[in-house]
Formats: structure tokens, C-alpha cells, sequence
């Protein structure tokens, strides 16, 4: 999976790409860049999270836990 930043990036000249190029393209290709935009956008949420959760310390495993009896 690609890093937020990255992501953010590939978002601004996604952006700047519509603005530029928005209105006069074709409603089908308006659609393209839009819907491309959005598939960024939550890609990058999703990154954002999994990275700040990355960053959180790990639960530690219970010590006393005993291992499940094997079946004879």
C-alpha cells in the first residue's frame, strides 16, 4: 500500500488536473477524473489511519495465559 504522502501528492495533481481540464473535456472523461479523485481520496484516508494506528503501541499479550489442552 502506498504511504499517505505519496497518495497526497497523486491528490493535488489530480485536483489541478480538473481544474484545468475539467470543463472542457467530455462529460465522460469528467466522470473519469472525478471518480478517480474519490478512489484517491479514500485510499489516502485509509492509509492515514492504518499509518497512525502502525504508530501506537502494540497491546501487550497476556503473560498468564495457559495453552489450550490438546485432545487425546
Amino acid at each position: 500500500m502506498a504511504r499517505s504522502g505519496q497518495l497526497k501528492s497523486k491528490i493535488d495533481l489530480q485536483k489541478k488536473k480538473i481544474t484545468e481540464k475539467g470543463k472542457s473535456a467530455s462529460p465522460v472523461r469528467q466522470r473519469q477524473l472525478r471518480k478517480r479523485l474519490k478512489r484517491l481520496q479514500r485510499s489516502h484516508r485509509v492509509a492515514v489511519a492504518l499509518e497512525t494506528r502502525a504508530k501506537r503501541p502494540a497491546k501487550a499479550a497476556p503473560a498468564t495465559a495457559e495453552p489450550a489442552p490438546t485432545q487425546t
